[in-house]
Parts: C-alpha cells; sequence; structure tokens
C-alpha cells in the first residue's frame, strides 16, 4: 500500500513567451499526469504554481516522495522543469 508524499519540492520553470492563457492550458496535464502516477502507487500532487510574466518564470510547488518522482510528473506531463529543489 502507497503511502502518500513526504516532501514539498519547488520546480523552476524558465519558460520563454510564457503567459497566463498558455499556463492554464499546461496545468490541467500537470494535475492529470499527477493523479495518474498517484492512482499508479507513486503519489504526487501539484499544490499551486505561480507565473512571473516579466521574468518568463513559472513556480510550482509539488508534494512527493523523491525528486525523481517530481521529474517524472513534469516529463510526463510535458512541461520544463529546469531545477528542483525540496522545499521547508
Amino acid at each position: 500500500m502507497a503511502t502518500g508524499p513526504t516532501a514539498t519540492f519547488l520546480v523552476e520553470r524558465y519558460w520563454p513567451d510564457i503567459d497566463i492563457d498558455r499556463l492554464r492550458e499546461a496545468l490541467p496535464r500537470l494535475d492529470a499526469a499527477a493523479e495518474a502516477m498517484s492512482q499508479a502507487g507513486s503519489p504526487v500532487e501539484h499544490l499551486g504554481s505561480i507565473l512571473m510574466p516579466d521574468d518568463q518564470v513559472v513556480f510550482s510547488l509539488i508534494a512527493a516522495a523523491d525528486p525523481s518522482t517530481v521529474r517524472e510528473l513534469n516529463e510526463r506531463a510535458g512541461l520544463p522543469a529546469d531545477r528542483i529543489a525540496m522545499a521547508i
């Protein structure tokens, strides 16, 4: 039986030309990938994201057991993940 996520990670996404519309289109892919991974036994949850349009950056908080799960989540969703760091 899988347990829930045990840590929180900050994903930094340097994303040229990102705007709110593109982000709104992309985030459902992240949530769907998290749901699929969780159902398959790798608990992971997208806690929220912040768009910084002037800097062309999106920060996302992800709850997961480890950074490799976070990286897999972003790969499945087709989203950039330039840096993944544990957040407290």
